[in-house]
């Protein structure tokens, strides 16, 4: 829109500056041909028939201009009208002035601004007419501000004997304040000197200035400025390097330090308040029409109805008079009844933020990062109210197929945001490595597959892949970073588990044991092992359910840890179930321990690695685990609700483990945990 008007004012512009060119050379050819008219002319009634002949086609001819150049003028105002809402009717809060004492407020508020300019006479006539009192203004007597005028006065005329005079009075209360004013008030004067070639008092002055300089070990930088000018000066101080000394503006400025120096030492603003007020509705004016605008047939009083606007109007640091503190959580600003509060941590959030975000009277900082030790770094962003949740993780490939591959390593990274209770994925990288051992043609067939398998898994969690790194080195290696952006309630802060919280696995354990026993196939010493307990129909069955596990998503326990106020979580990896249970447990608020009674593992798993004599640590609850369940610590009244629920979704079964006991931040499994093979029954031709 402005474009518009800016293009059409151009135009304008452009219109004016031929006319005038053009007129101004015409002009003088007309006036030359007159005059050769009067000089050969013998008959006046010819010559003034000629005259006018000359005259009247060239005045047409400009008015007929001028007329054009009104019209190009015309239409700034009509485009602007066009581009622009020009209706403020509906911007004021007539409520402001529908009270005496209201009226009475901006009556005298208009009394103070003509005081501070000096026209006590205007001002008085208004006192008279609104039938107001000279102690219902301010307290600050006329004498003074009669004073200060005539100072201001005397420095627009570049009399510099009065503001000098009331320095000198006034020198205690502007040296406790640290003021350079009579310092900058004889800079002047002795600039003053130097124009008027009176260097014998400017030598005295710049004596006189050095030795304050040393005195006070203040404007060392400016007296020597000063003292350079003083050798100028001598030539022309006007084509010197100091002949920025002599600019106007440093006229004005003076004045306005004067002023600002003047009305501090009576508590006083520079500026008047119906300046300030005037200025800032104008800068407030365009956002105030937005929001009218935006809001329709909603009451414009509806905005200001809590004295305070919707939005945020930056006015510039010179109108900030005290500070304000928005609470980072709820983005408010605080009040009387709802104060910031301090943290022991150093954070500060409202009162109102706090109790929401307490739990049985404890807080854990939502600003405090949670740190490496759990699953996902969680960092509060630069903007109000918005937390950062990532994780980063990578392995080498385990199963021999690399769509399921990809879709796994997916899985595998979301499972650290799930863990958090952060189900919604804003996007995700993907980190691969393939292997300078592999040929052309391999490289050509698995990465591609890997790729898709990857993308396929995130754009199955709501999300997609957006960016990444590959690399060529001696090992295939496939990862991915997980970012969600979170308002607090959408993460779950997993140091909340009370004594009687009950322990609950979303996947069953055993997919390391399941994977080398299909490796272990092709490999007869191996294969020896365990070809007593299991066939090969078995190992193969428990193969396919381990890949089928891994590459299934945790986001579903994600969301329900929610419904079911689920008190910590994290993923079974590669820790292992008890390694990751001891991680959680040290990160408790409460003196808690985790016990383990049940072990859900993939049917036949158990059987194989007691055949191995528990090479795999798989009954020890160290077997790593790739892109294993949740394991969600749930009050005990939620848990089996929380079961029904996921299978009901999912079609896959969760199970409760163990119990959380008084203790102190340790986990455990009994001695004789019990083992459930998943599935227990074993069905012709499916997996569960």
């Amino acid at each position: 829109m402005l474009g518009i008007v800016e293009k059409d004012v151009d135009k304008a512009v452009e219109s004016v500056q031929e006319y005038y060119n053009n007129i101004d050379s015409n002009i003088d050819n007309v006036i030359q041909q007159i005059e050769m008219m009067i000089s050969n002319s013998t008959d006046d009634q010819i010559m003034k028939a000629n005259i006018r002949d000359t005259i009247k086609p060239f005045a047409k001819q400009y008015s007929d201009k001028h007329k054009d150049l009104h019209g190009s003028i015309s239409k700034i105002g009509k485009t602007i009208d066009k581009c622009f809402h020009a209706d403020f009717g509906n911007v004021p809060i007539f409520e402001l002035f529908d009270k005496p004492e209201k009226l009475k407020l901006i009556y005298m508020i208009i009394c103070e601004d003509l005081y501070r300019q000096g026209r006590m006479s205007i001002a008085q006539q208004l006192i008279e007419e609104t039938n107001l009192r000279d102690n219902e203004l301010f307290n600050v007597e006329k004498t003074f501000l009669e004073e200060i005028n005539m100072i201001l006065e005397n420095l627009r005329e570049k009399n510099l004997v009065p503001a000098l005079e009331w320095c000198q009075k006034k020198r205690n209360e502007l040296d406790k304040a640290g003021s350079l004013l009579e310092f900058h008030l004889h800079k002047m004067r002795f600039v003053q000197l130097l124009q008027m070639g009176n260097f014998d008092e400017a030598k005295v002055y710049l004596s006189n200035l050095r030795q304050y300089s040393i005195l006070n070990g203040r404007c060392e930088q400016a007296v020597n400025e000063l003292m350079g000018a003083f050798i100028f000066a001598q030539r022309d101080l006007s084509k010197s390097p100091y002949k920025y000394l002599l600019e106007p503006h440093l006229w004005l400025q003076l004045s306005e330090l004067f002023m600002q120096q003047a009305f501090q030492q009576v508590g006083l603003s520079q500026d008047s308040p119906l300046y300030v007020v005037m200025k800032i509705g104008f800068q407030a004016l365009p956002a105030l029409m937005s929001i009218v605008n935006a809001m329709q047939n909603t009451q414009v009083c509806h905005i200001l109805s809590k004295d305070e606007l919707p939005i945020e109007v930056d006015v510039g640091q010179e109108h900030r008079y005290h500070s304000v503190f928005a609470c980072p959580i709820l983005r408010q600003q605080t009040t009387d009844q709802n104060p910031p509060m301090k943290l022991v941590c150093g954070h500060v959030i409202s009162k109102d933020a706090l109790n929401k975000l307490s739990i049985q009277n404890k807080l854990k900082c939502p600003y405090c990062p949670l740190g490496i030790g759990l699953d996902s770094c969680v960092l509060p962003l630069r903007h109000g109210g918005l937390f950062l949740v990532q994780s980063t993780d990578f392995f080498y490939p385990l199963i021999d197929d690399p769509y399921v591959m990809g879709k796994i390593a997916c899985a595998n990274v979301l499972s650290d945001i799930y863990a958090m209770g952060a189900i919604e994925v804003d996007n995700m990288l993907m980190l691969l490595s393939t292997s300078n051992k592999m040929s052309e043609k391999e490289r050509d067939t698995i990465m591609p597959l890997i790729l898709e398998g990857f993308k396929d898994c995130a754009e199955e969690a709501g999300t997609s892949v957006q960016g990444g790194q590959t690399v060529v080195n001696p090992w295939l290696i496939v990862g991915g970073v997980a970012t969600s952006i979170c308002i607090p309630s959408e993460i779950i802060i997993p140091e909340h588990a009370v004594v009687g919280d009950v322990l609950v696995l979303t996947k069953p354990l055993g997919t390391q044991v399941a994977v080398n026993a299909y490796q272990w196939i092709e490999n007869p010493d191996r294969w020896n092992r365990i070809k007593s307990v299991v066939t090969e129909d078995e190992v193969r069955k428990g193969y396919k359910r381990a890949m089928s596990c891994m590459a299934r998503l945790n986001r579903t326990g994600g969301k329900l840890m929610h419904k079911y106020n689920a008190h910590a979580c994290t993923d079974v990896t590669g820790f292992g179930l008890l390694g990751h249970a001891e991680n959680l447990a040290k990160y408790q608020k409460n003196e808690v321990s985790f016990v383990i009674h049940n072990l859900p593992i993939i049917a036949k798993m158990a059987t194989i690695t007691k055949a191995c004599n528990d090479m795999f640590s798989l009954l020890q609850g160290k077997s790593a685990e790739t892109s294993g369940g949740l394991l969600v610590v749930l009050p005990h009244e939620q848990a089996a609700a929380f079961c029904k629920d996921i299978e009901a979704q999912e079609g896959y079964r969760a199970w409760i483990i163990g119990v959380v006991e008084k203790g102190d931040r340790t986990a455990k499994i009994v001695d004789k945990p019990r083992i459930i093979e998943v599935p227990e029954k074993d069905t012709e031709g499916e997996l569960w």
